[in-house]
């Protein structure tokens, strides 16, 4: 291994242990006790990790894997599902938007279907009074 691979290698391996850590004190907490701060810690180390792993197995040709060496697959991954985050995001937003749209809707029509029957009652009340029923 060359001594780029050496150092991700190692990195990777700090990463894990800290994880484990964190599962352990999570673990002793117990899962709805955890703090918030370790919680988002654990997310982002497995988050982390995963990419490590990704890039470190990624099926890229052997020219490209030696022209950006395990920092470049890693970047490569990671900007990959940053992307892949940010389209769902995106896509989770346009669906809030047509539920609040679908939600206005229903609203107005039932406003407008009160509307209509206040005025069949004032109406149907109106002619009862006048003695054309």
């Amino acid at each position: 291994m060359d001594e780029e691979t050496l150092h991700y290698a190692r990195v990777y391996k700090a990463k894990r242990a800290r994880l484990n850590i964190l599962e352990e004190q999570i673990a002793a907490m117990g899962e709805y006790n955890v703090l918030p701060h370790v919680a988002m810690e654990r997310d982002s180390l497995t988050e982390e990790l995963d990419m490590f792993e990704v890039a470190m197995e990624s099926p890229a040709r052997a020219e490209a894997g030696d022209e950006l060496g395990v920092r470049g697959r890693f970047v490569v991954t990671y900007k990959q599902n940053q992307d892949i985050k940010k389209s769902l995001a995106a896509l989770s937003v346009r669906s809030e938007e047509w539920r609040e749209m679908q939600r206005n809707w229903i609203i107005l029509i039932g406003l407008v279907v009160i509307l209509i029957l206040v005025a069949v009652v004032a109406l149907v009340t109106y002619l009862f009074t006048k003695g054309a029923l």
